[in-house]
């Protein structure tokens, strides 16, 4: 049967002669404290799971869909390594699933970590803001962070550290922006036997190129020495195929009501509408001593309403927060308060949670995960090798729902 086909790459089977995909499932064995047993989706709303996981499917039937997945949460998420785990296993399941790298935000031009894959350079001084910094003022887009230019110019290099086939590539490019006096020229610099579209729209550039590229140059030059001010709040990358587009929208720090401050959030993310939305955000939250659960589930819930003006029938998912502990020293219990919440809201709004915390092992598993050589010293963040075990996990669960979907619906 043609869907039963579809779904065996999760098994590692050749699909394409050129093509085979190795999903690294997941060594429970050797783990015996993960709950191989609990990792599963438990999902409230079957409508718009059973939407996405339909449109899922005529992509890996057909290829010729573009399916948009969003992925919130902190400095999780800012490392794109998690992130990154679950967009490679979804757009490297079959050859044509690369949709671009969609909203990116290069971290390094306000001095703080960024992603793995794709590296920045850039000259000039800028200064850097993010939404999860109270004293952080001013407007934020969708991805969380601010860059304002203090020089009169400056170039910024962006290309892919090691592309692994055509797919990682630029071919459309948005880039977001604010110029307070309409008082800076900005032009993609690239080999001149390319041709550039370039269209000036509100907030933003959009550059089309007459072929995909793994490297940008973009040079933004004041024009007038007048006062005025250019903001930068980071690109959308596209490489114009149909497939799959995984979003990582990750701040160091971040909160849910760092995500309420963001005032272009919506309009940013009604360019590329989501499919699925996965909120990993609650960590920060549930570390400050005076956290409130009624607080937590008013600013979720605003939140969700957001994202579903964009497109209510959108799948979401809640990853439960992971085992920590607070200043090194203590368990965070407030983990069993934020999990209540996500539960009650998932419930009330038909959505889904994944319960990353009784998945790992539930309480004080955080130190065997440290002991195994999966998570840092500060006993709150994971390392490379834990991230992407949690990261297969995910998809591990995703891809079993997604499967008795196809039972059912095949």
């Amino acid at each position: 049967m043609i869907k039963k086909l579809r779904f065996v790459f999760y098994f590692s089977v050749v699909i394409s002669a050129q093509f085979s995909a190795q999903f690294n499932a997941v060594s429970y064995n050797k783990y015996p404290y993960i709950n191989q047993e609990l990792n599963h989706l438990k999902i409230y709303g079957k409508k718009t799971w059973n939407k996405f996981y339909e449109k899922l499917d005529k992509q890996y039937e057909n290829g010729n869909e573009n399916l948009n997945i969003y992925h919130f949460g902190g400095s999780h998420l800012q490392a794109d390594i998690w992130s990154n785990n679950l967009r490679e296993n979804f757009q490297h399941s079959l050859p044509y699933n690369n949709a671009g790298r969609g909203f990116f935000f290069p971290f390094r031009l306000i001095k703080s970590n960024g992603s793995p894959i794709i590296s920045s350079s850039h000259s000039g001084k800028w200064k850097g803001y993010r939404n999860s910094v109270n004293y952080h003022q001013g407007l934020f887009g969708l991805t969380g962070a601010r860059a304002e230019l203090l020089d009169t110019a400056s170039t910024i290099n962006i290309w892919f550290k090691n592309p692994r086939n055509k797919y990682d590539s630029f071919q459309e490019i948005d880039l977001f922006f604010e110029d307070s006096s309409d008082n800076y020229n900005i032009i993609l610099m690239v080999d001149s036997a390319i041709l550039i579209s370039t269209k000036k729209l509100e907030g933003h550039m959009k550059y089309q190129l007459s072929m995909a590229v793994d490297s940008l140059t973009f040079s933004i030059v004041k024009k007038q020495n007048i006062d005025s001010k250019f903001s930068f709040f980071g690109f959308c990358f596209d490489n114009n195929k149909h497939g799959i587009s995984y979003h990582s929208i990750g701040v160091n720090g971040a909160s849910v009501p760092s995500y309420l401050r963001c005032g272009n959030l919506k309009k940013q993310l009604e360019l590329m509408p989501p499919d699925l939305v996965i909120f990993s955000i609650g960590i920060n939250d549930a570390y400050e001593n005076d956290f409130s659960k009624e607080f937590y589930r008013k600013n979720y819930d605003s939140l969700i309403q957001r994202i579903q003006s964009v497109n209510p029938e959108a799948a979401i998912l809640f990853t439960t927060n992971n085992d920590s502990y607070y200043q090194r020293k203590y368990p965070n219990k407030r983990v069993y308060e934020a999990k209540e919440v996500m539960f009650s809201l998932a419930e009330t709004k038909k959505l889904a949670v994944w319960d990353m915390f009784e998945i790992m092992g539930g309480l004080n598993s955080i130190q065997k995960w440290k002991s195994d050589g999966l998570a840092k010293k500060d006993l709150l963040h994971l390392n490379y090798k834990g991230y992407n075990l949690m990261g297969d996990m995910l998809f591990e669960a995703l891809m079993d729902s997604y499967k008795n979907y196809i039972t059912k619906n095949g």
